[in-house]
């Protein structure tokens, strides 16, 4: 690692924290917490002009609480466990225990009443309460969490990979290749199943991350940049939003936010040692550090760094000072410091998925959000010294 001095690890583990404080602090449902549905939910985003927000879902809560339990594990503040215990509890009820279902074990999207189940949003749920069973010890989340990764598992298809949704009503459907979910970015569900392994060492789930891992290899360019789709000529050019459809031509369908998929590509390399999927990482670092960061999606950056940092901690490489020369521009700019509203402050500011601004119209930077907080608040905690980043990161808690 580049030389970072203690002062500066210090206070990039302080800044962390603010990020962690933001989960905290905008957690949901603590008025008449007996009777209101939303205890122990997170926030989807908030926007700050209007003091308004968006209840979160499965993968934001998801990250909330890994994010949560890393903070936790790092400094024993019960406040982090509080939280993220509260948070599992809400993610317990979005899970199907209904043994005489298929989906046995699946996360709902929206609600526990909801209708689908979106698997890649489920699967960061799952990883949420596994990390946070890995660092109390609690049994009733390892296997919960287990029993999602046992789902993903049984209903595993060689030609058709992981499933893409369930749906609920009128009747029960298990269904593949949905396009937003069947690409390579849909490979991060197998995201939780790497964490369960490094508790279990469970063989059957390697399957499921070679599989993976060997799609997200060939979705990658010759440069080692990522395409979102093995093909690109069977897709039309994406607009922009906060994964793909940045610059022009075939630009557009280069991953800026891939949702985490170098945690596969690196759990395959670690599990198999096979060169290819090591090779493939070190490309694909090689290729974000010698390429200019965009100005969009605002959660680029952050996600970048993570890869890149794992990746060379895995390879021998170091790549921190491209990360500490983009920091300040592309990640500390958007963190939030207004003590006079708590639902903002500590959080980072950027919603990309409207492309500009959120449901409540305005600015992308008045949205503070799950999606860039998560991801920077684990580029902090690398640079720390301390973290790991947790959820998205290889080596877990």
């Amino acid at each position: 690692m580049a030389a970072l001095t203690q002062k500066q690890k210090d206070e990039f583990f302080a800044l962390a924290l603010k990020g962690a404080d933001w989960f905290v602090n905008t957690q949901l449902g603590h008025h008449r917490a007996k009777w209101n549905g939303d205890y122990g939910r997170f926030m989807y985003y908030y926007y700050m002009p209007e003091k308004k927000h968006v209840p979160g879902i499965s993968w934001t809560s998801g990250r909330a609480i890994f994010t949560l339990a890393e903070a936790y594990k790092l400094t024993n503040d019960q406040k982090y466990l509080d939280a993220a215990m509260i948070g599992s509890r809400w993610v317990e009820a979005m899970q199907v225990l209904d043994p005489a279902l298929q989906s046995y074990g699946v996360m709902k999207e929206f609600t526990p009443q909801g209708d689908y189940a979106g698997i890649l949003d489920g699967a960061q749920a799952a990883s949420g309460i596994i990390l946070l069973g890995k660092v109390t010890g609690n049994k009733t989340l390892l296997r919960k969490g287990k029993a999602f990764c046992d789902f993903m598992v049984r209903h595993f298809k060689e030609d058709e990979g992981m499933v893409s949704q369930v749906h609920f009503y009128p009747e029960e459907r298990i269904l593949y290749g949905i396009p937003y979910a069947n690409n390579a970015c849909g490979q991060a569900a197998a995201i939780p199943l790497w964490h369960m392994y490094c508790i279990d060492k469970d063989e059957k789930y390697l399957r499921v991350i070679k599989w993976a891992a060997d799609y997200i290899l060939a979705c990658q360019r010759a440069d080692g940049a990522m395409n979102f789709v093995k093909d690109i000529r069977s897709e039309e050019p994406p607009a922009p939003n906060h994964h793909w459809g940045q610059g022009v031509g075939d630009e557009k369908y280069v991953f800026h936010n891939d949702d985490g998929i170098m945690v596969i590509v690196l759990a395959a390399y670690m599990a198999t040692k096979d060169k290819r999927y090591l090779d493939s990482a070190v490309a694909y670092a090689d290729w974000m550090v010698n390429t200019e960061v965009p100005p969009r999606p605002f959660c680029a950056f952050p996600l970048k760094a993570n890869n890149v940092l794992d990746i060379g901690k895995v390879a021998g490489k170091d790549y921190t000072s491209w990360v500490l020369d983009n920091l300040q521009d592309h990640l500390l700019c958007l963190q939030v410091n207004n003590p006079d509203d708590l639902q903002a402050n500590g959080g980072f500011a950027g919603e990309d998925e409207e492309h500009e601004g959120g449901i409540f119209g305005g600015r992308s930077l008045d949205y503070v959000n799950t999606r860039n907080t998560c991801y920077a608040t684990g580029t902090l905690l690398r640079l720390s010294g301390r973290g790991t980043g947790s959820g998205f990161s290889v080596y877990g808690l």
